[in-house]
């Protein structure tokens, strides 16, 4: 008779766990709750004081959840080892109601916690909501669907991006104040730059207010951070910091790129415009002086509504007729009233200074 040895048992623990894999398991479960802690050292410190505050408040939070999040899951793990069934033990556990102290210690420690997180987030955000009653610089930043522009007053231009084409570039300089009017012309957006730890609603009649001071000097990806419907994703910008004097010669270079060059003199009384990626193709148009005016519109974006206002200028304080809105893609003609002769400021209603553009009425 040939004798076979009896196979080995491996060693296990009381949850029938081999015991060679217990280390293993311990050090994936310190990997999941040490996660945390190295990925917050990538937490951006921000491009001005104000970003830097907030990346403050942000460790602050962090050290101060830590004990909490520690002695929550180390009396988990506790409990879970002393307190675990033994195989074999159908007995009932002693059962304990607690005390007073346990209880006070329960409610009061959290409240500890609490208060000195208000205390320091609500310092931070009176800091980051602060306006500078004088900044240097001032511009007006409108969301549509789907892009963004920027119109400084004082200089009289106006940036925007091509939507699905290129973004808005807008440019600030260094070490100078900003306030931005924030507005919207159709839904709700929000002005996300990551690298200012910042973001505030465009709400549609109700402009927001900030200011900011960069004091990095770079180019920041940014973004629309509140959904807005189809082309929500491609809804980008980007906030390029310079040097004042970059600054003033990018000013100057604008200017003369946004205003109409070379000859726009009437050629009758019927205009032809056409939308293509939320731009028209004229940026100076020209009809005579006390003559019905014709607007054909041809509007190539598919699902997107555009229309044809006058202004009297782009301080946008008197209209003097706008037509009804054509959904792309499609192509219609509209009637207007004579006008007389001299220079009139033109916009798509719907997407405001990124369609817009001069209107000659019997002149050059």
């Amino acid at each position: 008779m040939r004798l076979v040895p009896a196979p080995r048992r491996r060693a296990t623990s009381s949850t029938g766990t081999p015991l060679t894999a217990l280390p293993r398991r311990l050090a994936r479960l310190g990997l999941v709750a040490g996660l945390p802690l190295l990925t917050s050292g990538c937490v951006k410190s921000g491009i001005s004081q104000k970003a830097a505050d907030t990346h403050d408040l942000f460790y602050i939070i962090l050290w101060l959840a830590l004990p909490v999040f520690l002695f929550v899951e180390g009396m988990l793990v506790v409990c879970v080892i002393a307190f675990r069934r033994r195989k074999g033990d159908q007995s009932v556990p002693v059962q304990d109601y607690g005390s007073n102290r346990a209880l006070f210690a329960f409610f009061g420690g959290p409240l500890v916690v609490v208060v000195i997180l208000l205390a320091f987030g609500e310092h931070t955000l009176s800091t980051v909501d602060h306006v500078d009653p004088h900044p240097d610089l001032e511009v007006t930043v409108t969301g549509f669907q789907w892009e963004w522009s920027a119109t400084y007053p004082k200089a009289g231009f106006t940036v925007s991006g091509e939507t699905l084409k290129s973004p808005m570039v807008m440019e600030l300089p260094v070490d100078q104040t900003t306030r931005i009017t924030l507005t919207s012309n159709d839904v709700i957006h929000e002005f996300y730059v990551p690298d200012l730890l910042f973001m505030k609603n465009a709400v549609p009649g109700n402009p927001n207010v900030f200011t900011i001071r960069p004091t990095k000097i770079g180019t920041y990806h940014s973004q629309c951070a509140q959904y807005c419907g189809l082309w929500h994703s491609k809804m980008k910008f980007d906030l390029k910091v310079v040097s004042a004097a970059d600054f003033a010669a990018w000013q100057t270079q604008e200017k003369k790129a946004t205003t109409p060059s070379g000859t726009c003199a009437p050629t009758g009384s019927s205009i032809t415009l056409t939308a293509h990626n939320i731009h028209w193709d004229k940026k100076c148009i020209a009809v005579e002086a006390d003559k019905p005016i014709t607007v054909t519109i041809d509007n190539k974006d598919a699902g997107i509504a555009h229309d044809f206002g006058v202004w009297q200028s782009s301080k946008l304080k008197h209209e003097f007729f706008a037509t009804p809105k054509v959904t792309g893609v499609s192509t219609k003609t509209f009637k207007l009233p004579a006008l007389k002769a001299g220079k009139y400021y033109f916009q798509c209603d719907v997407h405001g200074p990124a369609m817009s553009g001069v209107l000659i009425v019997g002149g050059s």
